[in-house]
């Protein structure tokens, strides 16, 4: 039975690549849940506190959740999540499957620890290792964009995305190829910020530079049909704004992208990943696990355990560089790929966690 639920606002710097990359602040604020049981074991779960970057909304569902989980039984987690989120229907997705991602993957955390397993092998486990790309921020500008791209190929990553503004980001891509050639993984995050002509136009003019995909092009994220229309015109990534099995059911039937990035952090946890990559792999499609790359790392080790349960074509997101020293970390990770091990996710801080009560907004446009 659960014992308790701690909410830790976690302040783990995002990482100081050479050049330095923008949002050290905004990118540089965690929130994470501590869920320990009646026989002393702990469980970690992280929420991606998207909406305006604030950490309070979350908490705040989370303080009346914690009425319900308390004294729930983490072996039925499957059965918790239902309840919880049968208790937050009318509050739509977002901040709630947000909320509820928190609590389901620490408790997902704490029963395959109970069990003295791995979360991977508690859902099937199908592959030992999964390829992961690093997820830059935003640089002032495109030379400064490259370099790190540059510097980033010489420590051996080979799958690299970009977040630079809609305006500078074809230049951005140009130099990158004209400088480091064609010989690894390019992929750009255009965070929503174009209208379909914009967009259409980018498509074309980006694909002479290979990109591995372009990801949340348009505005709003949910349009499907303009969704659909680029896809037909170069690879198109999206997925971290969709939160319903049956948004997911819509976009692979009418075929809207070449890469799925549902986010563990966001859309409820393990438990409605599940589902989701059984829809993927049912349609043959890719996923491409969805992280903010701002060092949280719970959620990331936890996408890797799902993606090592995901008997199809997969990769996942994480920042450019190791594991922070915070954390104990029982798999093995190298420049280019995480193999998860050890008793539940396989990661857990260590020693005091840094704290900050800080929010500030993150402006991408």
């Amino acid at each position: 039975m659960i014992k308790s639920l701690e909410k830790i606002k976690a302040s783990i710097p995002l990482t100081k690549t050479e050049p330095e990359q923008m949002w050290l602040e905004e990118w540089g604020n965690q929130l994470f849940v501590r869920a320990e049981n009646n026989n002393g074991k702990v469980g970690w779960g992280e929420i991606l506190a998207a909406a305006g970057n604030s950490r309070e909304p979350y908490i705040a569902l989370l303080d009346l959740l914690a009425d319900y989980v308390i004294s729930a039984d983490e072996n039925n987690v499957r059965e918790v999540w239902n309840s919880m989120r049968r208790l937050t229907f009318s509050g739509g997705y977002g901040i709630t499957t947000g909320s509820i991602s928190g609590i389901d993957i620490a408790l997902w955390d704490l029963l395959s620890k109970e069990s003295g397993s791995s979360v991977s092998r508690t859902l099937g486990k199908r592959r030992s290792s999964v390829d992961r790309y690093a997820s830059l921020s935003r640089y002032s500008d495109p030379t400064k964009a490259a370099l790190a791209v540059k510097n980033l190929l010489s420590a051996g990553y080979r799958s690299i995305k970009l977040h630079q503004s809609w305006f500078d980001t074809l230049e951005t891509v140009k130099i990158i190829r004209e400088d480091s050639g064609y010989d690894f993984d390019l992929m750009v995050d255009m965070n929503c910020s174009m209208d379909f002509e914009t967009a259409r136009d980018f498509m074309i003019k980006s694909s002479r530079y290979e990109l591995k995909w372009v990801e949340e092009p348009i505005w709003p994220p949910d349009d499907f049909d303009s969704l659909r229309k680029l896809n037909s015109i170069a690879p198109v990534a999206a997925g971290e704004n969709f939160f319903s099995l049956f948004d997911f059911k819509r976009l692979l039937e009418g075929d809207c992208l070449s890469y799925y990035q549902p986010d563990v952090a966001k859309i409820g946890g393990i438990t409605p990943f599940i589902e989701i990559m059984g829809l993927l792999k049912a349609y043959n499609s890719t996923l491409a696990f969805h992280n903010r790359p701002h060092n949280g790392w719970i959620s990331i080790i936890a996408s890797a355990n799902l993606a090592c349960s995901y008997d199809g074509k997969t990769l996942v997101e994480t920042p450019p560089n190791e594991i922070p020293e915070i954390f104990s970390f029982y798999g093995k990770i190298d420049k280019n790929s995480i193999a998860p091990d050890g008793a539940g996710l396989g990661i857990e801080p260590k020693g005091e966690i840094p704290l900050s009560t800080s929010t500030k907004m993150l402006k991408f446009h």
